[in-house]
């Protein structure tokens, strides 16, 4: 798979995981701020696991995209912008 490719769809699965954690966050809160009140139950257990589930998986793509720009940065370090084709090499006599 192309390097760029591969970056853009850990990126994505990235937010997509964060969405996630952020959307579970705030039904969590939620719960616990009526669960204080009085109105309502505490979080459940399931949402507290899908919570950190959704960081778990956003951890690993986050490391997943470090390691294709690492990548990036090792290929610009043996192959800069520019001094990508091999030299000509000049025969003359």
């Amino acid at each position: 798979m192309n390097k760029t490719l591969a970056l853009l769809d850990c990126l994505a699965q990235l937010k997509e995981a964060q969405n996630c954690a952020d959307a579970l966050l705030s039904d969590i809160v939620a719960d616990a701020v009526r669960a204080n009140k009085g109105k309502g139950n505490v979080p459940k257990p399931a949402t507290l696991k899908a919570f950190r589930s959704a960081l778990k998986s956003a951890n690993t793509h986050c490391y997943q995209a470090e390691l294709i720009l690492a990548e990036f940065d090792a290929l610009q370090t043996v192959m800069p912008i520019g001094k990508q084709h091999l030299p000509s090499i000049n025969y003359s006599i």
